[in-house]
């Protein structure tokens, strides 16, 4: 197909030019799209006995005839330029799209409101009702989305409660420096353990908690425990042959950088940590970093100035590549679980494996790996020259009462 004509189709669908005067749709009429002003201007007017009444002038941004986007529908007003005007076209499938696209609540109530609205406009209305219009989404999908949605409100709510009622609880997994230990460190882990003792697992909740502002107490929590916890470590001796102060990592969302309590309380948990064998670190994953670049640049050098180093989490999982880690200061990175799997079974996932460490100890970084499960890949990943790793094969993760010695404070 010429180039000309597809950008002229392309063009038709998504834009369209009127000049002034120029009326798009009359009254009665059956609409089949919606319009947002690019530039220009709009009148929207009605006629009937009285004659013509002008209903509203609208310029730059405005949507109208979003109407049509409830189904076949007729127009309740017309629609003239006022002078030369861009419209941006928005169609069913357009809103289509949107809907799939969004989260199964956000989706849900839209839906409901779309169908709602249609049955209104259509009781409003007389002669028969419209046939041919296809729901904006798949009765099946809409079954799924009703039963998610509200699977969420409920997780929500429970979780609410369970930080009222104390039934999260953090869970520490050791870190090892290579090759043989000692125990450098540990990673917060969160868990929901309720009193019954069942327990919900975390790829149920923490999405849940991470896309809602519950992230905000929750993290805080989080953070004030991991501190709590590693200063008992710390105390009891755990480390203390390690010639590097014990560290306690903790993960971050990217919610999280926008509580405006989060830096306040890092300031007081660096606190009292100071004067201290031990640190805070946060972990924040590679899609964060790159997808807010100029926030994360601001805020390591925030967390740096207090003593709290960020850690690359799950490097190999996005889009991040080393290019991209000289604009970021910092500390660590940590490789995904993948390429321990990968260097067990190929060469070449070893010598990228290879390549990765040298370059990030090239710019100063330390490294870790995690899930590392057998003394074989404990072995590989020591023999690539990787500082630290975590994982089955050392140790699961476990309740503070059960890494402290016994005796300990």
């Amino acid at each position: 197909m010429d180039r000309s004509l597809l950008r002229e189709a392309v063009e038709e669908r998504y834009c369209r030019l009127v000049e002034a005067g120029e009326v798009l749709f009359r009254q009665g009429e059956h609409g089949d799209a919606a319009y947002v002003i690019d530039a220009g201007a709009i009148e929207i007017y009605a006629e009937g006995d009285d004659g013509r009444q002008t209903i509203a002038r609208l310029t730059e941004n405005e949507l109208f005839g979003e109407m049509a986007l409830l189904g076949d529908s007729r127009r309740s007003a017309s629609a003239m330029a006022l002078e030369p005007s861009r419209l941006l076209v928005i169609t069913p499938e357009h809103l289509r799209e949107r809907l799939e696209a969004a989260d199964p609540l956000t989706r849900h109530l839209l839906r409901t409101l779309v169908l709602r609205s249609r049955e209104l406009l259509q009781r409003s209305r007389p002669g028969p009702s419209p046939t041919g219009t296809a729901d904006l989404i798949a009765a099946e999908l809409a079954a799924n989305d009703r039963r998610l949605a509200f699977g969420r409100v409920r997780i929500e709510q429970a979780m609410e409660q369970a930080l009222r009622r104390r039934e999260f609880q953090l869970y520490f997994q050791p870190v090892l420096r290579l090759p043989s230990g000692p125990i450098a460190g540990y990673e917060a882990l969160i868990r929901w353990i309720k009193p019954d003792g069942s327990r919900v697992p975390p790829a149920e909740f923490i999405p849940v908690a991470e896309s809602s502002d519950l992230i905000w107490p929750i993290g805080r929590w989080v953070l004030e425990t991991a501190v709590d916890g590693l200063l008992r470590l710390a105390r009891s001796g755990v480390g203390a042959e390690s010639a590097a102060p014990l560290f306690m990592n903790v993960n971050l969302s990217a919610r999280q950088l926008h509580d405006p309590q989060l830096l306040p309380l890092l300031a007081a948990q660096a606190a009292r940590l100071r004067g201290q064998r031990c640190r805070l670190k946060l972990e924040v994953t590679e899609s964060l970093m790159i997808g807010n670049v100029a926030l994360m640049q601001a805020f390591i050098i925030q967390c740096r100035e207090l003593g709290v180093p960020v850690v690359l989490d799950d490097f190999g999982t996005g889009y991040c590549s080393l290019s991209y880690l000289h604009l970021f200061e910092v500390q660590a990175m940590k490789l995904d679980r993948s390429f321990v799997r990968g260097i067990s079974v190929s060469q070449a996932s070893e010598k990228v494996v290879r390549g990765i460490v040298g370059m990030a100890h090239e710019l100063g970084l330390e490294v870790v790996v995690e899930g590392v499960e057998t003394a074989d890949q404990a072995q590989q990943a020591s023999g690539l020259g990787i500082d630290f790793a975590q994982g089955y094969y050392f140790a699961r993760p476990a309740p503070l009462d059960e890494l402290l010695p016994a005796q300990a404070p």
